[in-house]
This record gives structure tokens, sequence and C-alpha cells, in this order.
């Protein structure tokens, strides 16, 4: 597990470093080592903070302080768990703390940082992997179910996601299929377009209606195909979607699909 520390007290820093250096030591022959990086400023932090799994963070000499770094890591895709250090600034008092957020208070005491980093271990252990996506400014880590589709556009693919963004993704068609080839939740239709069987709203005579309300027409070869994996497999969306009107399931012998 690879653990950032963000701290601009220095003598505070040094010491979470210390603990967090024996507990790894003593780690090392059930869970592994703890691979520690420190940071003084955020500046330095932001840089990857994507390869870390676990964030203790008290800035307080200068903005951003913790909560502010914490909301700037949110705003990059960091999803990683996060533990503010509470010194002098009470950070439990804030109006709205960002998700995935506990607290530690200072001087941090060996069996409490013992209980969090047990904790922070299972959440590891569980972690889904992520799909590493790169438009012309910054890299974009999503979990293969914020993915809805991608479509092909000149020399890049067009990667819409869940929450509505779309990351323009450099490269070629070929290049994406290699990123997400380890994923069994994408399918192939019309040639060059990727869609998550997840997001597959319903089955048109002509079309497939995705989540976000795009729809991609397909042949009757690949709606059948399409069709029986999604019912096969399931989707995130209430399986009434997939039914006929007579609210029967299609087998995918028929040339009938739902309506939309």
């Amino acid at each position: 597990m690879h653990i950032a520390v963000c701290d601009d007290n220095v003598a505070d820093r040094k010491q979470t470093e210390r603990l967090l250096d024996r507990e790894s030591k003593e780690r090392i022959a059930t869970t592994g080592n703890l691979y520690i990086d420190s940071f003084g400023s955020v500046d330095s932090l932001i840089k990857a903070p994507q390869k870390y799994d676990l964030f203790l963070i008290d800035m307080t000499q200068s903005e951003p302080h913790g909560i502010e770094t914490v909301n700037i890591l949110r705003d990059m895709g960091v999803s990683a768990p996060v533990v503010l250090l509470v010194s002098s600034i009470n950070y439990r008092s804030y109006a709205q703390i960002p998700p995935d957020v506990t607290f530690l208070d200072k001087p941090i005491k060996k069996a409490e940082l013992t209980a969090l980093l047990d904790e922070a271990l299972i959440t590891y252990s569980s972690k889904l992997p992520t799909i590493e996506l790169r438009d012309e400014t910054k890299a974009h880590y999503v979990f293969p179910d914020q993915f809805v589709y991608a479509v092909p556009d000149r020399h890049i693919m067009r990667v819409k996601l869940s929450d509505g963004k779309t990351v323009n993704q450099l490269g070629s068609f070929e290049d994406l299929c290699r990123l997400i080839s380890p994923f069994e939740t994408f399918l192939l239709i019309s040639g060059k377009i990727i869609i998550n069987k997840h997001h597959v709203l319903r089955m048109e005579k002509r079309n497939i209606l995705m989540s976000d309300g795009s729809k991609f027409k397909v042949g009757l070869s690949e709606r059948r195909s399409v069709y029986n994996i999604v019912s096969t497999e399931g989707s995130r969306f209430i399986s009434e979607n997939l039914t006929d009107n007579n609210g029967g399931k299609h087998d995918g012998t028929s040339d009938t699909f739902p309506e939309g």
C-alpha cells in the first residue's frame, strides 16, 4: 500500500514518517511493506496523487489548508481514503466534510494509527482497478462502471462518463481497447463504438439506448448478441426495461425487440 503524508509542520511530518515506518516493519510478514512518500506542500502532493492508496494530511500554515487540500484531490478524481491529522485546525468542525475522510488527533498514538491502517488495508485489498484516460491536459482515473461508452472522432476517442463529463481520450481506438481489455463489462458495436453493458437501458428495434439517453444503431445480429449478454449478465438498470410489450423476456430467437 502506498501512503502519502502531507504536513507543513516538519517535526510532525517526520514523526508520522517514523510511526509509519515502524508499522511497515511490523507488518512485513503479514500485509507487506508500506510505501511512504512525504510532502511539505500541496503543490508537490498533487503532481501524481493517483498512485496513493491512503493520505495523511495536515496543512495549517498557509492555504490551501487540510480540508481544501482534500477538495483539490477529489476534484482531480482521487478517491483514496484521507485521514486529516487534527492539530491547530479542528477539521471536525467544518460544515461540509469531503467524502471518505476520517480524523486522527495529534500527537498520533500508535494504537490509533495501527487500527486506522488495519481498516485502510481492508479497503485497499478490495479496491477496484481503474482505467487511466488521458486528454491533452491531464489523466483521468475512472472505475469501469463510470465508463458509459466511447465513440471515435478523428484522432481521439470521446469517452462519456456516468457523471455527464466527456474525456477526449488521446490515441487510437486500438489504444483504448488495450486499456479496457482487462475488464469484461465492455462490448464492441458498429465497428468502433465501445459500450458498457451495465449502462444499457433498453433495446429498441434498431437502437441500443444507453443510461444517459444516447442511442446507437445496430444490426439485427448485434441486437441479438447485445440483448443476450445484457439480459443474461445484468445491467445496472431495472430489469423491466429488457422485457417486451407483453412483459415477457426475449430469448434472442425473435426479430422483435423491446420498444423504446
